[in-house]
């Protein structure tokens, strides 16, 4: 019996390392298993991006239009607009018309992009409603006392006698040229249109007082020239002045201090406290690159077209500076800066 037990057949034990490849096999299938779960809800992306040109800011109660392009396939798309100030409810249509909020403040609106088996996509942006009509949006201003009204859009311009020449006493917003600040129409009487030199000035350059091209001014007004700059300066500062002086003081005398929308528009400093003594009203719309994509040095600077030409590539403008109570100028490209432009004519 107990030879017999000597010779009873034991179980074998399964070595180590099949046991590790089992595991192996096992955790790979359930990785597997579980990555073939998540591919399965992987959607693709809508190609393009939803793309809705819309102003910064806009009328209080004004009637708006707005559409949406930019996504490029699947060819069926639903678009949808969501804004809980504006819309009962979601507004599914690719074109949208409604009316601006009539009160003052800060709104937003969502554009969302579907299809089926595709992700979603969404493109919100904020806008600020301002009221033009009652003159609250830009105060600060000094009144005039004389005026003209451009024969093309009937666009009134206050205006101010200085020295030997009648000068526009706010910004050109003549709509033939240039454009507007943050695509923004309802600015426009407020801070003018931007212009490149080309546009103000129709490419041709101008010497001598009112000797500068009619460009974008209307008719019997020309854009100002190195004389005309200088007859500014002389009359305001009492000393004869030279284009290529800094103007002490002249900048303080020439920007007002503005508030738009309630909040002021030149940040304080010790060095400019824009009296505004003069009514030409400077404010600090800044100016524009990029072919007027490109919005720059609102609230700290205002620049100003000069007709004369450094050269076949740039030309000259004064700007103000909040920090500063001059007037300086520089040079820059003909075509690649966009400025604000005052008109002027001899008395």
């Amino acid at each position: 019996m107990h030879i017999c037990r000597l010779f009873e057949p034991r179980p074998m034990k399964r070595p180590f390392r099949y046991t590790l490849l089992t595991v192996l096999l096992l955790a790979t299938a359930l990785v597997s298993g579980c990555k073939d779960d998540e591919e399965s809800d992987v959607k693709p992306s809508l190609e393009g991006s939803i793309q809705f040109p819309f102003p910064a800011y806009l009328q209080k109660n004004s009637l708006v239009t707005v559409s949406l392009s930019g996504i490029t396939y699947p060819a069926e798309v639903t678009y949808k607009w969501v804004a809980s100030s504006i819309f009962a409810d979601t507004v599914v249509s690719r074109t949208v018309s409604f009316r601006v909020p009539d009160s003052i403040g800060v709104f937003g609106i969502t554009a969302v992009a579907q299809a089926e088996g595709f992700y979603q996509q969404s493109k919100s942006v904020s806008f600020h409603t301002i009221d033009t009509v009652g003159g609250a949006a830009l105060t600060g201003l000094k009144p005039s006392t004389t005026s003209f009204t451009d024969p093309r859009d009937g666009e009134i311009y206050p205006t101010v006698k200085l020295g030997g020449l009648e000068w526009f006493a706010r910004n050109l917003c003549w709509d033939g040229a240039g454009d507007v600040y943050r695509d923004s129409p309802v600015t426009a009487p407020l801070f003018g249109r931007f212009y490149t030199w080309k546009e103000a000035t129709g490419n041709a350059s101008g010497s001598g007082l009112a000797g500068g091209p009619q460009g974008a001014c209307p008719p019997g007004w020309k854009v100002p020239t190195k004389e005309d700059f200088e007859d500014l300066a002389t009359a305001v500062l009492g000393t004869a002045s030279t284009f290529n002086d800094t103007w002490a003081t002249l900048g303080d005398k020439l920007s007002a201090p503005a508030y738009f929308i309630g909040e002021r528009m030149w940040p304080y400093s010790p060095y400019n406290d824009h009296t505004n003594t003069t009514g030409w009203n400077a404010v600090p719309a800044g100016g524009a690159t990029m072919d007027h994509a490109n919005f720059t040095g609102f609230g700290s600077y205002a620049f100003f077209w000069c007709a004369t030409e450094k050269d076949a590539d740039r030309a000259y403008y004064r700007y103000i500076y909040a920090d500063l109570g001059t007037f300086p100028f520089a040079s820059t490209s003909k075509t690649d800066f966009a400025a604000s432009l005052r008109c002027v004519r001899a008395l």
